[in-house]
């Protein structure tokens, strides 16, 4: 049976965050105080400019009282299909960040990235031990004294055995609001419950990997709140390594836990909740609103073969916000 337990922190802040944005430092439309800006404007504390392979530290220029930016980095892997590296021969990516972690980690790192410092991507031809790859990129942010968050799965067209054993991370992007959009790329959530099912502890990411482009709308989509003691990197990146947090494209989740065999979840009105379970088939269950009715309170009561649970809370409109597992 998982134990009574609170899933967010009481008594913390509570701080709206992107982890996955990018500038005219790389490929996005925007100068980095233009994504700030709006940022800003549209009611976020905190923003990660993770920019492809180049490390950005803006915190000393855009840091102030009620919002600052995570110095980092999406660092890259490829599997091209032959030698050419062309792009239409790129077959599969890890995409991961490497966040500047906490005070600690930083200490005891024995390297550190520079500000506009490029990490060449990994590259393979013809095939590849994609785990084994994957690992590698982990272990060279971690050595850089990084917090790894690993992105967009389906997009990247990674397949479970890349992923399976991956341990390290502190989250694998459920929902990006750029790959939704430009290519209908649904939810990552099934590769979030294969690790989850193998025992890594991981938790699940909303952003928007926002590039402020035109063509379709790829901002203000998904994002974390995050609870934590002060708005400080180190306060952030620690909340986010121990999972106190949650994820949405819309609705707000206020408190979820276990107690005395029941998981129970407050949130916005929503349609649908739904309790994702690890261990036997036909652990998951449904709980929906009457048709002109809301849910803003929901609970299960737990079998006890339940290996770990999650919480998924959709809205009229489609929009959904994850909880992280309990145990």
């Amino acid at each position: 049976m998982i134990d009574d337990q609170i899933g967010l922190p009481q008594g913390t802040g509570r701080y709206k965050g992107n982890l996955h944005a990018h500038s005219t430092n790389s490929d996005g439309r925007l100068t980095p105080a233009e994504v700030v800006a709006d940022f800003r404007a549209h009611g976020y504390q905190f923003l990660c400019l993770s920019e492809h392979d180049v490390f950005t530290d803006l915190s000393g220029e855009f840091d102030s009282e009620d919002f600052i930016v995570l110095p980092g980095i999406e660092a890259s892997a490829y599997l091209f299909a032959d030698d050419s590296c062309d792009r239409r021969a790129r077959m599969r990516c890890h995409h991961m960040h490497g966040i500047l972690g906490t005070d600690e980690m930083i200490a005891a790192a024995p390297a550190r990235f520079e500000h506009m410092e490029r990490l060449e991507p990994l590259v393979c031809h013809g095939g590849w031990d994609g785990l084994s790859v994957a690992r590698a990129l982990r272990d060279e942010l971690t050595r850089r004294g990084c917090a790894v968050m690993y992105n967009h799965p389906i997009w990247s067209r990674i397949e479970p055995e890349d992923v399976l054993g991956l341990d390290g991370i502190f989250g694998i992007e459920v929902f990006n609001y750029d790959t939704v959009n430009e290519g209908g790329d649904g939810a990552d959530t099934v590769y979030w419950d294969l690790l989850l099912r193998r025992g890594v502890a991981v938790g699940g990411i909303a952003s928007d990997d926002s590039h402020h482009v035109v063509d379709f709308d790829d901002v203000f989509g998904g994002w974390v709140v995050v609870c934590a003691e002060s708005l400080t990197r180190d306060a952030i990146v620690r909340a986010l390594m121990a999972g106190e947090y949650y994820s949405s494209s819309g609705p707000a989740i206020e408190g979820f836990g276990v107690r005395e065999g029941v998981l129970w979840v407050d949130c916005s009105p929503c349609e649908r909740v739904t309790m994702v379970a690890g261990g036997p088939i036909g652990g998951n269950r449904t709980v929906i609103a009457p048709a002109g009715d809301a849910i803003e309170h929901a609970e299960f009561k737990l079998s006890g073969c339940e290996s770990y649970v999650r919480l998924e809370c959709t809205d009229a409109s489609g929009k959904t916000a994850w909880t992280n597992a309990l145990r």
